[in-house]
C-alpha cells in the first residue's frame, strides 16, 4: 500500500540556509555517482558493449519483446497472462521512480530505460526454461512491492529521498544480474524448482535490503513532513518512537499470528489482526454474569481442590467435578477459574497459566463451516491461551512453529508445541486446564499431558457426568484423577440461588410485608426440598412463580416442583398447545425449524426479521381489515353522528405489537436468549420430547401427551347447537363464543406444536427465496445476506422424495423468478453496501457477494442443483410460462449448457447496469465484471485461451476442453492464494478481458442501434470501467481517455465525460475550468426548468461532483481563491456528500493556510448532516481516521486555532457520534471519538485538555461493553495509554484532594485489562508503567502492582535467559522502562549500560567487517552491495547518525575499495553484519545516538519514556524548553545515566553486565547471572534462582 502523499507549501516554508545548499548539493552529486554505477553495471550485464544497450527502449518495448518470447515458447505458459500483468505494473512503477531520479540527475543516461534493459537480459538469459514466468513474477511482485510506495511521492521529494529512489532501482539492477548468475550456476535445470528466486540468499538479501530501504524511506517522509510542517505538526521524536514501538508490536502479531495458522483457526474465526475471535473467554465472561455472589467459595475450602492447586507435584493431576446434568457444575468451575485468578499466589509458583474451555461458548450448528472434531477444538482453544500466556511462552511456541510447521493432528500438536517445549518446564510456571463438559475423544489427551514423566505435569479440571467418568475415565488405566462430587458441597450455592431469584420476584421482594417471610421460607424449603440441587427444576418453578400471585396457583407450582424433567417439559409443551392460538403456535414452529435447521444463531432481532418473513407470505394479511369506525356523538344530539372518523390499522410485518424478547420470556418458555444475545432452547431435553410429524410419537399425541385436557371438535358442536338454540344471535355475538370455541379447540384442530425434519430445509429454503425475491424483504441486509450465503445449502439438503410436493411446487416459481426477475438477480449478485468504505465492504458483503459467485457461476455446484430440483416433476408443476418454461427443458437435456440457460437473463441484466446505467463505483464495474467474466468463461467453454490468444498475437480456436479445467466445485473459488481465485476474483483485468466482456455486452444489449447520445454514454461508461478496473495495463491512458473525449464528441453534453476528462492530470487547469463550468451552467439550467431533475439521486450527486471538482480547478488556478471556496461550500448543497473528496478540499486549504476558507467549508459541512448517515463508514474511515491517524495532521486544530472557532470542529464530532449512537457502530464510534481526541489534543496550551480526557473515558467504556475484533488492539491501548498519563500527571496536581488523589489511582487501575485477560506488555506498557509509579510516590504497595512488577521482571529475565541474542536489547528496554518508573537508579544505569554495550558491540562488528572486506567494482557481489548500502544510507554509526563528516569518510572508504579491487567476496552475504542505527533520541532537541557519547536524562515522572540531553535538561530546569506537546515538567524526577564509556568492557568476559556506578576498577563488572538474581532477590522475592536455561556464550 503506498503512504500517503507529502504536501509542499511555500507559504510556510523559508528559503534554504547555506549549510543546506551545500547539502543537498553533495545530494545531487552523490544521486548522479549512484547512477553511474548502475549505468556500468548494466553495461556489463550486455557483455561490457555499450552498443547492446537500447537506449530508446520504452515499455512497449519491452512487451512486445516479451510476446516474442512466449511466441517463442512451444509449450506455452497458462501462467504468462499473469507474468505480463506484474511485468507491465513493475515498468510503470520504474518508470515513474526513474523519472524522480532523473529529475535529479541531469548527466545520466534514462534511469528506466536502463532498468528496461537489465529486465530483458534477465528473460533472455532464462528463456526456454519450464516455469520461467511464475518464478520470475514472484519475485518483480517483490520488488514492486518497494518500488511502489514511491510513486506516491512524484513531484514531491527532496534530494534524500530522490537517493532512496536511485538505490531502489540500483537495487532492482542488482537483482536482475543475480538472477541472470543463477543460470550460470544451475546449468542443468530443465525446470524451475518452486521460488526458485526467492529461496535464493543472494536475492533475499538484496530483497532485504529493499526493505530496509523502505525503512529508510519511511523515516525520511517523516522528517521531510516534518520539515514541511514544523511549525504545527508536534514532534517528530514522537512520530519515530511510535515506529519503534509499531515494530515491537508487529514483532509480537506475527508471533501469535503464525501460532493461530499452526493450529488450525479456520478463517472465519480470527480477527482482523489474523488471531483468534476470543469466543471462551466470552463464554467465561457471560456465566460470570450469571453467578450469583458469594456462592462457590466451598470449593476453595476442599481438600481435594487445595492438594490439587497447592501441591509441588499432585500425584493426581486429574480432578473431575461430578454431578448430574443441571446440577451446576459449570458455574462451579467458572467460580473455582475466577478465584484462582484472583488468589495472590494460586499454585506452588508464583505464576500461573490458566487456560480453559466451555462447551457453551463454543456452541456450533452441525452445518457449520468449521468442522473440525471437538479434540481438535479444545487443543486449539486451550493451546492458544497457553502459547499467548506470556512472552516467552509465544517466543518459544513460535520458534517450533518456524521450525517444523507440519504436524500429524492435535496429539502431535500437543507433544511438540507444549510438552516438549522448555518453557512447560520452568520452575516459576504452573499450568492450569480447565474443562467444562467430558468427551471421549478427549481421554487420550489427558492420557499423553499426565503421563509425562518429570514433575511438571499439567493440572486439569473437568466436570462430568456421573455415567461419563464410569464409562470412559474408570476403564483407563493408569490414568490418576480425583473426583468432587458436586451433590456434596453445593447446598449453601443453591439457597443462595434460590434466594437470590426470590428477591426480584415482584410477590415475594419485598420481606416487611406481612406473610411474606413465612412464604420465602416455605418456597425455600420446598424447591430446596423437591429439586434436589437440579438447576432445571428450579428455575421451571421460579419461572412460574414469577407468572402468579395467587396463593392457590403459588401452592400448584410448589407442588409440582418435584415432577421429573420430562413431566415438567412435557407439561410446559401441553400448556402451550392448550394455551396458544394457532397463530402463536405456527411462530413456536417456526422458531423451532429456524433453531434446529438454520446455518447460524440468531439474534432476537434476526428471528424476529424472519418471523416477518413467514408472517408477509400470509394471505390472510394482504388485505388489512380497517378497525370499526368511531362514532362520535354531537353535543345536544341523542345519536351517533353519521359522519365517522376512520383509521386504518398500520402495516406491520409482526403477528404481535409485542417484542419478540418479551414474547419469548412470557408467552413462549421452552425458548431463551442466551448471553451472546441469541435465541435458543432453554434446555437441550426439550427438543428430545417435541413430536415429529408423522412419527409414533405424533400420531399418539392426543393420548399420550394431552389426554382428557384436549376437548374434541364433536364436543364444541354439541354445545354450539345448545346456544344457538337458546340464545339470540346478537347475544350469541356478543359474548363472542366463536372466538372462545376457537381456543379451546386450539391447535389440534389443525397444528400444534411439532418438528418436521424431512420438510426443514425446504421452509427454510422457501423464506430465501420470498426473501430474494421480495424487493421490500430483501431491503434487510442481514436477511438479505442470510439468503444469499446458504440458499444453495439448504436446496442441496432437501430429500425431494420425502418432501411435500405443495411445497415443492411453490418452489419452482420462486426459483424461475430468482434468476430471470431484477429483483432476484440483484439480490444475488448486485452490491447494495455502497456507502461503506471499502475496507468495511471487503470484510462484510464483497464476501457475501464473492459465495455466491463462487457457488452460482464459477464452479458448477448451482447449476446441478437446479437441474436436480427441475428433473422432479411437482417442482415444475406451475412453470407454465417462459422464461420458466425454456429454463426447464434446458435442465432436462443433457447436452444443454446450463450456466447459459440459467444466467444468460442475469448476465444481461449485469451488462445494463454495467453499460446503462449511472453506476460508477468500482465495486458496481467490480462485480457486474467477476460475473460476467465467470458467465462467459462457462458459456464459451474455454478458460485460459483468451490471454494466450492477446497476449501471443496468434488465433486460437476456443477449445471446449478447456472448460473441464476450471473446478467443478466452489472451494477453489474462495481460496485467496489460489491461481483460480486471482483469475476470477482479481481486482485488475486485462484489456483483452474487458473487451471481451464489452463486446458480448455490445451484441446482448444491441448496441448496433443506439443513438449518437447512446453512444456517448456507452463510450463514457467504457472508459471509466478501464479506468477503475485496468489501472496499470499498458495503454490503458490512452484509452479511456480517448474514448472518454470521443464520448463529448459524440455528445457534448454527456457531462459525466465531460467531468472525466476534468479529472485526468494531463488536462489543463484552463480546459478542466471550462469543461466543468459548462456542465455546472447546463445542470443549473436543468433544475431550473424541471424542479423534479434535482430529486434524482443519480442528478444531484453528478452536480455536486462537477461543482466540487470545479473549485479544485478553480482554486488549483489561482486567480480566485474566494470563488473556489464558495464553489466548494456550494457542491455539499446537493443532498450528495463524498468525505473521501473533503480531504481534497481541506488540503488545498491547509497548503495555503486559508483557515477562514478551512471553517467555512466545515461549517458549511455541518449543515448537511442530515445527509451523513448513509455515509457514516466514509466520514469516519476515509476523513476522520484519513486525516487524523493516517496523515497525522492537526489541520483540523490549526484551522480553530487560527481562527478561533473550535465550536465547529466541536459541532462536527458531536453531530457524527450522535450519529454513530443511534446506528449503534460501536467501532466507528471508538475511531471517531479517537479521532476527535487527538484533534481537541493538538489544541494550543492544552486547552481542551479536560475534554479529551471525558470522551476518552467514554469511547473506552463502550468499546469495553461492546467488544470488538475487528477493531485493532492497538488504537484502544493505545487511547488507554494516553488516559493513563493523564490520570497520573494530574493525581500529583498541588493540592488536590486526598479523595480525589486516590480516585486517580482506581482510574488508571481501571485501564487494565481484567484477569480473564491475557496482557500483552506491549500493547500497555505505558499504562502499566503510570500505575506502578503513581504507588510508588504514594510509597504504596498494592498487590497489582506487585504482580506487574514481577511480571515485567520475570518477562525480562526471561528474555534475557532463552538462546535468542536478538532480543536482549528488547529485555533491557522493558526493564530500564520498569526500573527507571520505581526509581531504581543504580539498575536503571546498568540496564541502559547493556543498552549501549549492545549498540557498541554492534558498531564494532560493523567496522570490523567495513575495514576486512574490500568492494571490487568489476566482482561485486550482494555482500559488497549490502555493506556499501549501509555506509551510502545511514552513514557514521559513532556518534550522532547525522554527522555528515564521518558519513564522508566512510563513503571515501568505499570509493577506495572500490578502485583497489584487492580482494574478490564471497557470494553470498550472509556473514554481513547489520549496521546499527539510533536507539535514543532527545525529546527536547531530537538529536539521536547510536552510542551515547553525552549523558542523558532519564524522566521517572513520564514513566521511564522520555530521554533529555544536558542541554534540553538545563533549559527545562529554567522553565525555558518551549516545544510544542512537551508534558515534561522541570519538577518531575530525573536519573542520569552516564555516557558510555568503552573502558567498562575492556577485558569483560562473555555472558558479564559492566557495572557504571563502580568505584572499585577492579569490579567493573558482574556476571550476567549474578545481575538476574540480584533483580530476582529484589522484585521476585528470590523466586526461580535455577535457569531454566544455560547461560549464553
Amino acid at each position: 500500500m503506498a503512504p500517503p502523499p507529502l504536501e509542499t507549501s511555500s507559504s510556510v516554508l523559508s528559503a534554504g540556509s547555506a549549510s543546506e545548499k551545500v547539502a543537498d548539493l553533495a545530494e545531487q552529486k552523490e544521486i548522479e555517482a549512484i547512477w553511474k554505477e548502475v549505468n556500468n553495471k548494466v553495461i556489463e550485464l550486455a557483455g561490457g558493449d555499450p552498443k547492446k544497450i537500447q537506449k530508446t527502449l520504452d515499455i512497449d518495448a519491452v512487451l512486445k519483446y516479451i510476446d516474442n518470447v512466449q511466441a517463442s515458447d512451444k509449450k506455452g505458459s497458462e501462467k504468462f497472462g499473469l507474468f505480463k500483468k506484474v511485468v507491465s505494473r513493475t515498468l510503470q512503477c520504474i518508470k515513474t521512480v526513474g523519472g524522480i531520479v532523473a529529475d535529479a540527475a541531469s548527466d545520466v543516461f534514462a534511469p528506466a530505460g536502463m532498468c528496461y534493459n537489465a529486465l530483458t537480459f534477465v528473460i533472455q538469459a532464462w528463456q526456454g526454461y519450464e516455469g520461467i514466468f511464475e518464478s520470475l513474477a514472484e519475485l518483480l511482485e517483490k520488488c514492486v512491492e518497494f518500488l511502489e510506495r514511491l510513486e506516491s511521492y512524484r513531484g514531491r521529494m527532496d534530494l534524500r529521498l530522490t537517493r532512496v529512489a536511485c538505490q531502489n532501482l540500483r537495487l532492482f539492477v542488482e537483482i536482475c544480474d543475480r538472477t541472470i548468475k543463477l543460470r550460470k550456476k544451475h546449468t542443468r535445470f530443465i525446470a524451475f524448482t518452486k521460488q526458485l528466486f526467492l529461496n535464493d540468499n543472494g536475492i533475499q538479501d538484496l530483497l532485504n535490503m529493499m526493505d530496509r530501504l523502505n525503512t529508510k524511506e519511511s523515516l525520511l517522509v517523516n522528517a521531510q513532513t516534518y520539515r514541511l510542517v514544523s511549525d504545527s505538526a508536534g514532534d517528530i521524536k514522537l512520530i519515530l518512537d511510535t515506529q519503534k514501538e509499531q515494530k515491537k508490536e508487529d514483532e509480537a502479531k506475527k508471533w501469535r499470528r503464525t501460532i493461530a495458522k499452526a493450529l488450525g483457526f479456520p478463517g472465519t474465526t480470527l480477527d482482523v489482526d489474523g488471531e483468534p475471535i476470543p469466543t471462551w473467554q466470552r463464554a467465561f465472561d457471560a456465566r460470570k454474569n450469571t453467578l450469583v455472589d458469594e456462592t462457590g467459595k466451598w470449593i476453595l475450602e476442599d481438600n481435594v481442590f487445595s492438594r490439587w492447586t497447592r501441591s509441588s507435584s499432585p500425584t493426581k493431576p486429574v480432578v473431575v467435578l461430578e454431578g448430574k446434568s443441571g446440577s451446576g457444575k459449570t458455574s462451579t468451575m467458572a467460580n473455582a477459574l475466577r478465584y484462582l485468578r484472583k488468589m495472590d499466589r494460586a499454585g506452588p509458583t508464583s505464576r500461573t497459566v490458566s487456560a480453559y474451555f466451555f462447551m457453551e461458548g463454543d456452541k456450533r450448528k452441525a452445518e457449520d463451516e468449521d468442522v473440525s472434531s471437538l479434540l481438535e477444538l479444545v487443543s486449539r482453544t486451550l493451546l492458544w491461551q497457553i502459547s499467548t500466556s506470556y512472552e516467552a511462552m509465544t517466543k518459544s511456541v513460535f520458534q517450533i512453529v518456524e521450525k517444523s510447521s507440519d504436524f500429524d493432528g492435535s496429539l502431535d500438536l500437543w507433544q511438540q508445541l507444549f510438552i516438549n517445549n522448555k518453557e512447560r518446564m520452568n520452575p516459576d510456571t504452573t499450568f492450569f486446564l480447565f474443562i467444562d463438559g467430558l468427551d471421549q475423544t478427549l481421554v487420550p489427551l489427558f492420557q499423553r499431558l499426565t503421563s509425562v514423566a518429570d514433575n511438571k505435569k499439567t493440572r486439569i479440571f473437568l466436570t462430568a457426568r456421573p455415567r461419563m467418568i464410569s464409562d470412559w475415565l474408570d476403564q483407563e488405566q493408569d490414568f490418576n484423577f480425583r473426583t468432587i462430587t458436586i451433590s456434596d458441597h453445593n447446598g449453601d450455592d443453591i439457597d443462595k440461588y434460590i434466594t437470590f431469584r426470590m428477591d426480584i420476584l415482584p410477590i415475594l421482594r419485598d420481606p416487611n410485608r406481612s406473610g411474606i417471610p413465612e412464604w420465602r421460607k416455605k418456597i425455600l424449603e420446598t424447591l430446596r426440598f423437591k429439586c434436589a440441587g437440579d438447576y432445571f427444576k428450579l428455575n421451571t418453578s421460579l419461572d412460574a412463580l414469577s407468572k402468579v400471585d395467587l396463593v392457590d396457583d403459588i401452592n400448584e407450582v410448589l407442588k409440582e416442583a418435584d415432577k421429573t424433567r420430562v413431566d415438567q417439559i412435557d407439561t410446559e409443551i401441553r400448556r402451550l398447545n392448550n394455551n396458544r392460538t394457532i397463530k402463536e403456535i405456527q411462530e413456536i414452529n417456526e422458531i423451532m425449524l429456524w433453531v434446529e435447521t438454520g446455518r447460524s444463531w440468531y439474534s432476537v432481532d434476526m428471528m424476529e426479521a424472519i418471523l416477518s418473513v413467514k408472517h408477509r407470505s400470509n394471505p390472510v394479511l394482504q388485505a388489512p381489515v380497517r378497525n370499526p369506525p368511531l362514532a362520535r356523538r354531537k353535543t345536544g344530539s341523542p345519536t351517533p353522528d353519521s359522519t365517522v372518523q376512520e383509521e386504518e390499522t398500520p402495516v406491520t410485518l409482526t403477528i404481535s405489537l409485542l417484542p419478540l424478547a418479551q414474547k419469548l420470556t412470557e408467552k413462549y418458555p421452552i425458548f431463551t436468549i442466551t448471553d451472546a444475545g441469541y435465541v435458543d432452547w432453554r434446555s437441550s431435553e426439550i427438543v428430545d420430547r417435541i413430536p415429529v410429524k408423522g412419527s409414533q410419537r405424533d400420531a399418539m399425541f392426543n393420548v399420550t401427551t394431552s389426554g382428557p385436557q384436549i376437548i374434541q371438535e364433536s364436543e364444541i358442536s354439541i354445545v354450539r347447537h345448545f346456544l344457538n338454540n337458546v340464545c339470540p344471535p346478537e347475544l350469541y355475538a356478543r359474548f363472542g363464543f366463536e372466538g372462545f370455541f376457537d381456543t379451546k379447540l386450539g391447535a389440534r384442530q389443525k397444528d400444534y406444536i411439532c418438528l418436521d425434519p424431512e420438510n426443514a430445509d425446504i421452509k427454510i429454503a422457501l423464506t430465501c427465496l420470498t426473501i430474494l425475491t421480495e424487493e421490500e424483504l430483501r431491503n434487510n441486509k442481514n436477511l438479505r445476506q442470510y439468503a444469499v450465503y446458504w440458499i444453495l445449502d439448504h436446496l442441496k439438503e432437501v430429500d425431494l422424495s420425502a418432501a411435500d410436493r405443495d411445497l415443492k411446487a411453490q418452489v419452482g416459481p420462486l426459483l424461475v423468478k430468482l434468476f430471470t426477475s431484477e429483483c432476484g438477480i440483484d439480490s444475488m449478485f448486485w452490491p447494495f453496501d455502497l456507502n461503506v468504505s471499502i475496507k468495511t465492504w471487503d470484510q462484510d458483503e464483497y464476501k457475501t457477494l464473492r459465495e455466491a459467485r463462487s457457488e452460482w457461476i464459477y464452479s458448477m455446484s448451482g447449476v446441478q442443483e437446479i437441474s436436480r430440483w427441475f428433473h422432479d416433476s411437482s417442482v415444475t408443476k406451475y412453470i407454465t410460462e417462459e422464461p420458466g418454461v425454456s429454463l426447464v427443458a434446458a435442465a432436462k437435456t443433457p447436452s444443454a449448457n446450463m450456466h447459459e440457460a440459467v444466467f444468460s437473463y442475469a448476465a444481461k441484466h449485469l451488462a445494463h447496469h454495467l453499460f446503462r446505467r449511472v453506476e460508477f463505483t468500482p465495486r458496481h464495474f467490480l462485480c457486474a465484471c467477476w460475473f460476467i467474466h465467470g458467465y462467459l468463461s462457462r458459456v464459451s467453454l474455454k478458460r485460459l485461451m483468451l490471454r494466450v490468444e492477446f497476449l501471443t498475437n496468434i488465433f486460437i480456436q476456443l477449445d471446449p476442453e478447456k472448460s473441464s479445467q476450471m473446478p467443478s466445485e466452489p472451494d477453489p473459488y474462495r481460496d485467496e492464494s489460489s491461481p483460480v481465485f486471482q483469475e476470477f476474483e482479481g481486482r485488475e483485468f486485462l484489456l483483452k478481458e474487458i473487451e471481451e466482456i464489452e463486446s458480448w455486452a455490445a451484441t446482448a444489449l444491441r448496441k448496433a442501434d443506439d443513438t449518437p447520445i447512446q453512444q456517448a454514454s456507452w463510450e463514457i461508461h467504457s472508459a471509466l470501467i478501464t479506468f477503475q478496473l485496468c489501472p496499470s495495463q499498458y495503454g490503458s491512458t490512452e484509452i479511456y481517455q480517448g474514448r472518454a473525449r470521443k464520448a463529448i464528441e459524440l455528445d457534448p453534453k454527456n457531462w459525466h465525460a465531460c467531468h472525466f476528462i476534468a479529472k485526468q492530470p494531463n488536462t489543463s487547469n484552463e480546459e478542466a475550468v471550462e469543461l466543468l463550468s459548462r456542465a455546472k451552467r447546463a445542470a443549473d439550467d436543468l433544475r431550473e426548468e424541471d424542479q423534479e431533475w434535482i430529486q434524482d439521486h443519480a442528478n444531484s450527486a453528478l452536480l455536486a461532483r462537477i461543482t466540487l471538482d470545479l473549485g479544485h480547478r478553480l482554486w488549483d488556478l489561482g486567480k480566485d481563491y474566494q470563488l473556489a471556496a464558495q464553489t466548494h461550500r456550494e457542491s455539499l448543497k446537493y443532498d450528495y456528500v463524498r468525505f473521501v473528496n473533503c480531504t481534497d478540499v481541506l488540503i488545498r486549504y491547509q497548503t495555503r493556510e486559508a483557515w477562514p476558507e478551512f471553517i467555512a467549508f466545515i461549517e458549511t459541512l455541518n449543515n448537511t448532516s442530515e445527509t451523513w448517515a448513509a455515509f457514516f463508514d466514509e466520514l469516519v474511515n476515509e476523513f476522520v481516521v484519513d486525516i487524523v491517524s493516517v496523515r497525522e495532521s492537526d489541520m483540523l486544530a490549526q484551522a480553530a486555532d487560527a481562527t478561533k472557532r473550535w465550536d465547529v470542529i466541536e459541532t462536527f464530532f458531536t453531530l457524527a457520534i450522535d450519529i454513530g449512537i443511534k446506528q449503534e457502530a460501536h467501532e466507528l464510534l471508538f475511531l471517531l471519538r479517537d479521532g476527535f481526541c487527538k484533534t481537541l489534543a493538538y489544541a494550543a496550551d492544552g486547552a481542551q485538555q479536560d475534554k479529551v480526557v471525558a470522551i476518552q473515558e467514554t469511547a473506552l467504556e463502550n468499546i469495553k461493553l461492546h467488544r470488538s475484533e475487528s477493531l485493532s488492539r492497538h488504537a484502544v491501548d493505545a487511547m488507554a495509554n494516553s488516559l493513563a498519563e493523564t490520570y497520573l500527571q494530574k493525581a500529583f496536581e498541588p493540592n488536590l484532594p486526598i479523595e480525589k488523589v486516590e480516585s486517580y489511582g482506581s482510574l488508571i487501575a481501571g485501564l487494565l485489562p481484567d484477569e480473564s485477560d491475557v496482557l500483552d506488555i506491549w500493547m500497555n506498557p505505558v499504562t502499566v508503567c503510570c500505575l506502578i509509579r503513581y504507588h510508588y510516590k504514594r510509597n504504596s504497595d498494592p498487590k497489582i502492582v506487585r504482580e506487574w512488577t514481577r511480571k515485567i521482571i520475570r518477562t525480562g529475565i526471561e528474555l534475557l535467559s532463552d538462546d535468542d541474542e536478538e532480543n536482549d536489547d528488547t529485555a533491557y528496554w522493558m526493564i530500564a522502562r520498569l526500573l527507571s518508573t520505581i526509581g531504581d537508579e543504580k539498575h536503571t544505569r546498568i540496564t541502559w549500560a547493556l543498552r549501549n554495550m549492545v549498540q557498541y558491540n554492534a558498531e564494532i562488528r560493523w567496522e570490523k567487517w567495513i575495514a576486512t572486506e574490500k568492494i571490487s567494482a568489476s566482482s561485486a557481489t550482494p555482500g559488497d552491495l549490502k555493506a556499501a548500502q549501509q555506509i551510502l544510507t545511514n552513514g557514521s554509526a559513532n556518534k550522532d547518525v547525522n554527522s555528515n563528516a564521518t558519513a564522508e569518510k566512510d563513503k571515501e572508504k568505499l570509493r577506495q575499495s572500490e578502485e583497489s579491487g584487492k580482494k574478490e567476496l564471497v557470494e553470498s552475504s550472509e556473514d554481513a553484519p547489520e549496521k546499527p542505527t539510533w536507539f535514543v533520541s532527545c525529546d527536547g532537541c531530537d538529536k539521536e545516538w547510536t552510542v551515547m557519547d553525552v549523558p542523558l536524562y532519564v524522566c521517572s515522572d513520564c514513566v521511564g519514556a522520555l530521554q533529555l540531553c544536558p542541554e534540553c535538561h538545563a533549559l527545562l530546569q529554567k522553565g525555558e524548553l518551549k516545544k510544542k506537546g512537551f508534558k515534561c515538567k522541570k519538577e518531575h524526577a530525573f536519573i542520569q545515566i552516564p555516557k558510555w564509556d568503552p573502558s567498562l568492557v575492556e577485558g569483560m568476559p562473555k555472558a558479564c553486565v559492566p557495572l557504571p556506578d563502580s568505584k572499585d576498577k577492579s569490579k567493573r563488572w558482574i556476571t550476567l547471572d549474578e545481575w538476574k538474581g540480584e533483580l530476582r532477590r529484589l522484585y521476585l522475592d528470590g523466586e526461580g534462582k535455577q535457569e531454566v536455561v544455560g547461560l549464553k556464550t
